[in-house]
């Protein structure tokens, strides 16, 4: 049996209300991935790999197009929708987005 986890969409910048709800429920979740789309991509430029207990991957279309650039640690698939809908369908727990 593969590992099962939640699955997170967030397309809210950082300090929104959504945002912050968002990475409450990254934090008790324990294990956990967190997508990044949309302006959820500026979360790379606040720090958001410093909470232990998942893994997170960003949209490159949406990374280039506010001139942010990959970061450390974090996964930046060649077709972000497909993983994201694969990871969904096949290994998720339980999936959030925001």
């Amino acid at each position: 049996m593969q590992e099962e986890y939640d699955v997170f969409l967030l397309t809210k910048p950082p300090f929104s209300p959504r945002s912050e709800l968002c990475l409450k429920l990254v934090a008790r979740s324990g294990n956990a991935r967190i997508y990044l789309a949309g302006d959820g991509v500026y979360h790379l430029l606040s720090g958001i790999r410093e909470m232990p207990g998942f893994t997170v991957y960003a949209c490159q279309e949406d990374l280039e197009a506010r001139g942010i650039s990959g970061r450390e640690n974090v996964i930046i698939p060649e077709n972000f929708y497909a993983v994201l809908i694969e990871d969904i369908m096949e290994n998720c727990r339980r999936a959030y987005t925001f």
